[in-house]
């Protein structure tokens, strides 16, 4: 929810307000810009409340940069409500239409390259003002252009906007008040984009604005990680287990280069022989501990 000194806007959908991310207040301007996740195919709605106002006020909705409704709220000392919610477009006295997030066309027809692509698009906006109430006129239904294809060198880094949903059938409306705008007091600016999770174009995490996705947990994930230690099939991983082998084998060799070295030193009865000094030498120099097994 967005909150700018007593008044707060937010979006609902699923009866849930939508998590806002990378909240850029501007002050100068009573502006807020932020920006909120969106999935195809879901209805929305757009909330404003004004707690303790003290002045007649009224709020604007603007969807990809085209009006759609809006209400009053009146000083909270008078008997009136403090909030709007704006969840439909009237498209007659008797029947209006759901506000809905939908995929964007994009279209490689260079006869749509130059068309006019509202700035505004992929945006919801939300304008609140100091009003005066004027005099009651005959209803009339705002007339409302969806987005159509767009060219796909146009707008790169969008891919939704806003389509009117199901009709249904309304209260029938016969008026509606004027109003003179006096003072704008806030504009609350939402941009909505896939989010990553609902989208293959998961604009918000890939851009840092929203948090990425919690690692899923697997259960092979210790066997990939001991994999990519060792990339190249020719190294050899010593582990302990490996250690204590080699420990077994080097005494091993040792205990028979011991062996070895005590049966040439008995006498040869047959023949009368020289000390076997360098048959020493070649025995130890082939069972040495240090050239049977490299640990290094």
């Amino acid at each position: 929810m967005v909150k700018y000194g007593s008044i707060s806007a937010w979006i609902n959908v699923d009866g849930a307000p939508l998590p806002e991310y990378g909240e850029d207040v501007i002050a100068a301007e009573d502006k807020v810009v932020c920006w909120v996740p969106s999935e195809a195919g879901k209805e929305f709605t757009v909330n404003i409340r004004h707690e303790r106002c003290s002045l007649d006020v009224a709020s604007y909705v603007y969807v990809d940069g085209k009006y759609i409704n809006g209400g009053f709220i009146t000083p909270f000392n008078a008997t009136g409500k403090d909030s709007v919610c704006v969840s439909a477009l009237a498209t007659s006295a008797i029947t209006e239409r759901t506000l809905m997030f939908a995929g964007l066309d994009l279209t490689d027809d260079d006869g749509l390259l130059g068309s006019d692509v509202s700035p505004e698009l992929g945006e919801i906006k939300v304008e609140h003002w100091h009003v005066m109430k004027g005099q009651k006129v005959p209803f009339q239904p705002h007339r409302y252009e969806e987005t159509g294809p767009v060219h796909e060198r146009s707008k790169k880094a969008i891919s939704h906007r806003t389509q009117l949903g199901a009709s249904s059938s309304t209260q029938p409306r016969h008026t509606r008040r004027a109003a003179v705008k006096v003072t704008r007091l806030l504009t609350v600016v939402f941009r909505y984009r896939p989010i990553g999770e609902y989208h293959s174009q998961g604009m918000l995490q890939a851009n840092g604005l929203a948090p990425p996705p919690a690692p899923v947990p697997s259960t092979s994930s210790l066997g990939s990680r001991k994999r990519s230690l060792t990339p190249d099939d020719d190294v050899i991983n010593i582990s302990d287990e490996d250690s204590d082998e080699d420990a077994a084998r080097i005494a091993k060799l040792e205990a028979e280069l011991k062996r070895l070295q005590n049966r040439n030193r008995r006498p040869n009865k047959k023949a009368k022989r020289e000390p076997s000094v360098k048959q020493e030498k070649r025995q130890k120099a082939v069972f040495d501990p240090n050239d049977v097994l490299d640990l290094t």
